[in-house]
């Protein structure tokens, strides 16, 4: 009888070895979503420009969905703090009656400065856009995130916040325009070319 157990023995080692590195193998691959890639282009239309700007040098940022209601509330916030709009009552009484935006500057109430420090707290992944506008974050976690990415200058402002899902093992294309920026201001119009008739 002895003989026999220690006949059996190394094929029940065996299996026990393969169902623990079977067992090993699933928990890597399901806690570890597969790397993938994100790559675009960014430009802008400025009202006195005929064809788009690309926007090199510029900032881009993926974080976790969490990010788009943050941003939000800053930008809200900004809102609040900068252009509420009151009204008296006869009494004397003064009550907020809604949020009045002047935008006379182009963007006086857009404080970049808030919604990017929040933007990098929150990035598990960064990159920059070349000079001709693309960009490319090469290795990113596939599932949801938020890109968050602004630019200025003294013609236009802008900044974008988009939820993108990142599919596994592929390379995901986005490209940022005017067309879906959260919010865009130019300062100058396009000056007119038509003939301006003799007085």
């Amino acid at each position: 009888m002895k003989g026999h157990r220690h006949k059996f023995q190394p094929v029940t080692l065996f299996g026990k070895l393969v169902g623990a590195s079977f067992f090993l193998f699933s928990l890597l691959t399901w806690a570890e979503p597969l790397p993938t890639t994100l790559s675009g282009i960014a430009t802008i239309q400025l009202k006195n420009s005929d064809s788009p700007q690309n926007l090199g040098g510029m900032d881009l940022v993926l974080a976790p969905p969490s990010l788009i209601p943050e941003i939000r509330r800053l930008r809200m916030e900004t809102w609040r703090t900068d252009g509420l709009s009151v009204q008296r009552k006869p009494d004397g009484e003064e009550q907020p009656v809604g949020i009045k935006i002047d935008f006379a500057d182009g963007y006086k109430n857009l404080d970049l400065k808030a919604l990017s420090q929040a933007a990098a707290n929150a990035a598990t992944a960064r990159t920059r856009s070349t000079t001709n506008g693309t960009f490319t974050f090469p290795i990113a976690p596939s599932g949801p995130h938020a890109l968050y990415a602004q630019y200025k200058s003294r013609y236009a402002v802008a900044y974008w916040l988009l939820e993108v899902n990142l599919l596994p093992g592929k390379t995901n294309q986005i490209n940022l325009s005017e067309t879906n920026a959260a919010e865009i201001f130019n300062r100058f119009e396009k000056k007119s070319t038509a003939p301006q008739s003799p007085r």
